[in-house]
């Protein structure tokens, strides 16, 4: 009965409503833009997708047999725990290295911040399994309204920030892209000149407007289909 009581109180603490809303709100937008990232960074086939739609077999030079080898060298760095990438690909009989020091360089600091968002999958994942799992665990089915309206203020943050960064994306991407790689990365080595630079010709703007529209559209599609499970069941709830 003690116990009971306690959950009562619980179930409507404000510090333990805000807790859980605030917690909810901020990882589970995180995880889907973090996860997201760690699927286009590691899809052979986004790769391969990009450069077929961006021409740059026309751009680089490279056949598309070297462009496929690229891609899975890039993939295997972003997995392995080589500091640097030597990415080296035949091109008419001859093993050439495709980088220079800056372009190496800057491949390095990306890595860094590849690293920090594989590991944030797992981190957001983590307190989300927590969050839910403790809150059914104490309050049992008396969490879901709680759990809806997390999801629900969840759903509302990250539609808008992907709202924002969509819009951004479609007015000024080439604005918007310079002032991601300001914020992000301590140095200039991401300054590169696009008539020497093969980094430029195997990623062009084009590929980056790309993968931005993408990880918005997929990352709102998620957050909606969360919420109309979280809908659902609540529903459930409500007519048993």
């Amino acid at each position: 009965m003690n116990n009971l009581r306690h959950n009562d109180r619980l179930a409507s603490s404000t510090g333990f409503r805000i807790a859980v809303i605030v917690l909810v709100a901020i990882n589970l937008p995180l995880f889907f833009i973090s996860l997201n990232v760690r699927v286009l960074t590691n899809s052979q086939a986004f790769y391969e997708w990009g450069f077929d739609s961006n021409n740059v077999e026309r751009r680089s030079g490279l056949d598309d047999a070297a462009l496929t080898s690229a891609a899975g060298q890039i993939i295997d760095y972003f997995g392995n725990d080589e500091e640097f990438l030597d990415l080296r690909v035949d091109f008419e009989g001859d093993e050439i290295a495709l980088f220079n020091e800056r372009e190496i360089t800057h491949m390095a600091d990306v890595k860094d911040v590849m690293n920090v968002v594989f590991n944030a999958v797992w981190v957001t994942g983590a307190v989300l399994i927590i969050v839910v799992g403790g809150g059914f665990f104490l309050l049992g089915r008396r969490f879901l309204p709680l759990l809806r309206s997390a999801i629900v203020w969840s759903t509302i943050a990250g539609l808008a920030v992907a709202a924002l960064f969509g819009m951004a994306t479609l007015i000024d991407f080439n604005t918007t892209f310079r002032l991601f790689h300001e914020v992000t990365f301590r140095n200039d080595f991401w300054k590169l000149s696009p008539s020497e630079s093969l980094l430029l010709r195997l990623f062009p703007v084009g590929f980056w407007f790309a993968a931005t529209l993408i990880l918005v559209v997929l990352t709102a599609l998620q957050l909606g289909v969360v919420y109309g499970a979280a809908w659902w069941a609540s529903r459930t709830r409500s007519a048993g």
